[in-house]
């Protein structure tokens, strides 16, 4: 059976949320959040709709939708071991949602996500400062992993470990 107008809209937008879920957002970055409330809307009126899908397929856009909304949530928390428990507790999508993807796009965010929590948790425990923070840092000796800020007041360096 063809797909309805309304559920190729809903597919569209659930690859874009899947796309924007899986690059790096700014904080203030409001359309995801749109864009999942529109989601759930449109699932909603996907279930009642006189041609909808099989079980199976609505199952698996609401499965993708309630991912994408926990983390959201998850973002919104304060610590990082906050929300790297929370994204535990997150199921991405089983099946891809379009059929260019090999490995489902939630997957691919979940693990992306797992991993920026994990790194801002070991950030947090061990005080450390990556090289690719914003500022005058610069390597000290040859591949030990240290780190020099020169301060402008005043003339000193400050030694941070990686």
């Amino acid at each position: 059976m063809a797909a309805s107008r309304l559920e190729l809209n809903l597919v569209r937008l659930l690859s874009r949320c899947e796309a924007m879920a899986a690059e790096k957002r700014d904080p203030d970055e409001w359309r995801l959040e749109k864009y999942v409330g529109a989601l759930e809307d449109m699932l909603q009126a996907l279930k009642v709709h006189a041609s909808k899908p099989a079980s199976e397929v609505i199952n698996e856009y609401s499965w993708k939708v309630d991912f994408l909304k926990g983390m959201l949530q998850a973002e919104k928390l304060t610590s990082s071991s906050e929300k790297a428990l929370a994204n535990q507790f997150l199921a991405p999508g089983r099946v891809p949602t379009t059929a260019r993807e090999r490995v489902p796009a939630t997957k691919t965010v979940h693990l992306q996500s797992r991993a920026r929590y994990t790194s801002e948790m070991r950030s947090e425990l061990l005080g450390t400062v990556r090289a690719s923070f914003p500022g005058p840092w610069e390597p000290l000796g040859q591949g030990r992993g240290f780190y020099a800020c020169r301060q402008p007041e005043p003339q000193y360096y400050q030694i941070q470990g990686l």
